[in-house]
């Protein structure tokens, strides 16, 4: 079966999907995304079937594939990082210098060196992203410039981290999959930026081992206030540190500094505030048929739990309670 697209080339995320019992067929789609690769397929020809789904926004590819018979790949250099989960069967993948084992419920990730795969029965889900977002990422927890960013080993810090990585994977699945989600810029950014930083955290990295970096001498409140006034102007768009460092001409670990100095929060934590606050102005003067969710999620909230949890702590009551005082809400079951 050929390329479908369940899309009409229009929504935020796109909805991708292979299928076939074709083996040239589906190493050419594999090759289409991971490049060029030298496969042998080992058993009865009639035994192959591939499926690919992809949900796709944006740099952020996340997905499923199923390939049911044993093969071995040898690949080139891969530039992007994918990480990759099974869910049954076997994968391994050995450069020389590390080999990585998966079997079904453990996580790994793709080298960026030529490397060797075996696949036996495979069911597994991936999650890929440009290495250059992983890197920013990593630069502004740490500061470390991003040329100087890579990954040092293929297997998580620990099972725990795996844990996490998969759970974070599974919530972008299911964010990606509702409509509504999908719409919201801030959303599909917040997703996006959230597994950057997830896989900073759970596969080692050189940020792990770097010395303290110290923040760009002479950033005071004059700069800080610039940046405050330019998140204030600019919170509907899918704001990150990099950005507003850039618009302050600052670097983005001294922009961090100087609002933890002058500000006792990170300028991500001030954009939150900000953006509940403007969440809290849209539910005060609320349009008929306006729910809390949608408001959420157009403020950059994706879990309408967490958006509730901090109005609450924020303004003494449930986000539910403020817009039915306009008379303009719908049901409460609308609203979650």
């Amino acid at each position: 079966m050929p390329w479908t697209d369940d899309g009409d080339g229009q929504e935020p995320v796109t909805r991708e999907v292979v299928e076939t019992d074709d083996p040239e067929e589906a190493h050419h789609v594999i090759a289409l995304k991971y490049g060029e690769h030298r496969v042998r397929i080992s058993g009865p020809r009639a035994r192959f079937h591939y499926r690919q789904a992809t949900l796709r926004v944006e740099d952020l590819e996340v997905g499923e594939s199923r390939y049911t018979m044993r093969n071995r790949a040898e690949s080139l250099p891969y530039r992007d990082f994918t990480a990759v989960t099974v869910v049954s069967g076997r994968y391994a993948v050995r450069t020389t210098d590390e080999e990585l084992r998966l079997g079904p419920g453990t996580t790994g990730r793709y080298p960026e060196a030529g490397a060797v795969h075996l696949v036996d029965d495979l069911a597994a889900v991936f999650v890929r992203l440009p290495m250059q977002r992983v890197a920013a990422a990593a630069s502004v927890r740490t500061g470390l410039p991003i040329a100087n960013f890579q990954f040092t080993t293929m297997a998580p810090l620990s099972p725990a981290m795996a844990l996490l990585w998969q759970s974070v994977t599974a919530f972008a699945r299911r964010q990606l999959a509702v409509n509504a989600v999908a719409a919201s810029p801030l959303a599909r950014a917040g997703l996006v930026d959230l597994l950057a930083t997830t896989a900073v955290a759970v596969f080692p990295n050189t940020t792990m081992t770097i010395n303290y970096l110290p923040g760009q001498a002479g950033v005071g409140r004059a700069i800080v206030r610039r940046a405050a006034e330019f998140i204030e102007a600019h919170a509907a768009a899918p704001l990150t540190v990099g950005r507003i460092a850039e618009a302050c001409e600052v670097s983005q670990r001294a922009l961090q500094v100087a609002f933890q100095r002058y500000q006792g929060q990170s300028p991500m934590a001030f954009l939150r505030t900000v953006r509940l606050r403007q969440a809290h102005w849209d539910l005060q003067h609320a349009k008929p048929g306006q729910t809390v969710a949608e408001t959420a999620r157009r403020w950059g909230w994706t879990h309408p739990g967490r958006f509730a949890q901090a109005y609450r702590e924020a303004y003494g009551c449930h986000p539910y309670d403020t817009l039915r005082a306009t008379g303009a809400s719908a049901s409460l079951e609308q609203s979650q």
